[in-house]
């Protein structure tokens, strides 16, 4: 064993405590007044915010008194020419009106069916475009103001208002429609006085933008958030043209129109960020330091001497524990240094014990495969004997039980042989163990001769080794009672099937054999000995056994079994 020295009183004060470092470092830079500094910092990027947006929001309301304006003038004349406009005069309604409202783009009035009756534009002919806000009409609704769709006539993007139009008896009897152009709104709106660096546009529900330069489309989300909202609300997005804009939208009419309103986003130097800095710029400094020094601190006098505290924890975590710190801790604050030291005790007295218990795991290893060898051997010794003594019996019924005594004992040859071979001992992977079975299956029971096959669809489960004998049993007295009973001498097939089903394992042995009426055959129940062993062995596994056939069509036993073992219950004895 390697000795170690252990550091002296004097080396440990000499290095310093970890504690009284850290707090020296963070008492002498962290003060409330850097908790203060934060809270007005905010207080001031709220404000900021708040003025920015209010700024355009100002401009915006100047925006929608214009626009509302132009809508209020449509909605009057509408009502004055409605009774015109149902005549068919839309061409002469149309020459009077255009000159007062240059977005004007055409006057439309349709019949109940929604069909064209008279255009001031075009032939009269075609159809409502906007089909939705003509049920509405039809519905009861006096006015209806319609989100942008594409003029095909006038070739430009429109907003079109729509009235209803009654006959004498107060039905539904048709609508005007008077379609405005967007890019003349968008011009109305321009004509107040802006600031050179903001730009106003209009906007359907959809988030279409129509007049900008610098926006195609906006957010729905931002929509839905500005609907109702009359104060409105400001988004920052990043472009790449225009770098990032504030952008404030606002609802104008029926939550079918908005106005945009965008201008660039300050830059660092501008009248909103110069005032916070300005205001707390020195206790952020002091901040900034502080945590400069702080991270300085914990990285100097913490990170580094954990990194290498977790070097060494992997390293005796891949086993090697006769790897020896040295004096790589050396200039280590006091309370690292011990653990490290401590680590390395602890390696060492690790490294002893593992030694012995890998000694000894070996030792019970070999003795535990030399019992099931030898188990296996004298069972093979008994199978043996079996078959003298089945060759020296005349009575066909004690032969055929002499048989079926031998085969449950050759498939326990076979379990102990697959435990030994097995890495694993307390396991036993099951596809190999039962192809094994299986194939020693067919030849004891002269399968060949009979013309009876059988077929394994075994899926790759591991099973603990007290499960694999009850398995093996269960096979085994299954595929028996089939080749016996299932196929009356023309021979068949046997299908094995294991399989996982959610948490159950399932073990299915089906054969195509003659089948039986089961609900004729109830009242004679199940008494043979493989049918109680079956049984057994399906309570040993925790499981449970369906059975289904019918006349001509096979018979299937299925066994279904909790996937996880049962938890072992933990004593003191």
């Amino acid at each position: 064993m390697t000795s170690r020295q252990t550091p002296t009183t004097d080396e440990k004060s000499k290095r310093g405590s970890l504690r009284l470092r850290l707090l020296f470092t963070i008492a002498a830079a962290l003060t409330p007044i850097l908790i203060f500094a934060g809270f007005r910092s905010y207080l001031n990027a709220q404000d900021s915010m708040a003025e920015r947006r209010n700024q355009l929001i100002e401009i915006a309301d100047r925006a929608i008194d214009e626009i509302e304006q132009v809508l209020s003038t449509v909605d009057t004349l509408e009502q004055i020419y409605l009774p015109d406009l149902a005549r068919g005069e839309c061409s002469a309604v149309y020459e009077t009106l255009a000159p007062r409202i240059p977005q004007l783009s055409n006057i439309v009035a349709f019949d109940a069916g929604g069909k064209v009756t008279c255009s001031a534009v075009g032939q009269s002919s075609g159809t409502v475009a906007q089909p939705s806000a003509f049920a509405e009409l039809k519905a009861g609704k006096p006015s209806v103001r319609t989100d942008a769709f594409f003029g095909p006539r006038s070739q430009a993007w429109l907003f079109s208002v729509l009235r209803r139009i009654d006959d004498e008896n107060g039905e539904f009897a048709g609508a005007v429609a008077f379609p405005l152009r967007t890019d003349e709104l968008v011009r109305t709106i321009r004509l107040t006085n802006l600031p050179e660096d903001v730009e106003l546009a209009i906007s359907d529900g959809d988030g279409q933008v129509f007049g900008s330069a610098r926006i195609v489309a906006v957010n729905e989300d931002w929509i839905e958030q500005s609907t109702g909202d009359p104060d409105g609300v400001l988004f920052v997005t990043p472009t790449r043209q225009f770098g990032s804009l504030d952008v404030v939208v606002r609802s104008i009419v029926d939550d079918r129109m908005y106005a945009i309103i965008s201008r660039p986003s300050p830059g660092l130097f501008s009248e909103f960020s110069l005032q916070p800095i300005e205001s707390v710029g020195i206790p952020l400094l002091s901040f900034s330091l502080a945590l400069l020094a702080a991270w300085l601190a914990v990285d100097g006098l913490v990170l580094k001497w954990l990194a290498r505290l977790r070097r060494l924890a992997l390293i005796y975590g891949e086993g090697h524990y006769n790897f020896r710190i040295g004096n790589e801790f050396e200039n280590a604050p006091d309370e690292i240094a011990d653990f490290a030291h401590s680590f390395d005790r602890m390696a060492n007295r690790i490294s002893e014990r593992d030694a012995s218990l890998r000694a000894a795991i070996t030792t019970r290893d070999a003795a535990v495969k030399e019992i099931h060898h030898r188990v296996k051997n004298n069972l093979q010794i008994v199978a043996s004997f079996l078959n003298l003594q089945r060759r020296q019996v005349k009575d066909s019924a004690a032969r055929e039980v002499i048989s079926a005594a031998r085969h449950r004992i050759d498939a326990l040859s076979i379990v102990h042989q697959t435990l030994y071979q097995h890495e694993r001992l307390e396991t036993v992977h099951m596809q190999p163990f039962l192809e094994a079975l299986l194939s020693h299956l067919a030849g004891a029971l002269g399968m060949d001769e009979t013309g009876v096959r059988i077929d394994s669809e075994i899926a790759e489960i591991d099973r603990p080794a007290d499960d694999a004998i009850p398995i093996a049993l269960f096979i085994l007295e299954a595929v028996t009672n089939a080749t016996k009973y299932a196929f009356s001498g023309h021979g068949g097939v046997i299908t094995i099937r294991l399989y996982e089903d959610a948490d159950e394992i399932v073990l299915d042995v089906i054969d195509d054999g003659d089948g039986v009426d089961l609900d004729a055959s109830a009242d004679n129940g199940s008494t043979g000995l493989g049918s109680r062993l079956m049984t057994a062995f399906a309570k040993q596994l925790r499981g449970s056994i369906k059975t289904s056939s019918k006349p001509g069509e096979g018979f299937r036993v299925e066994l279904r079994m909790p996937a996880l073992p049962p938890e072992k219950k933990e004593t003191n004895f």
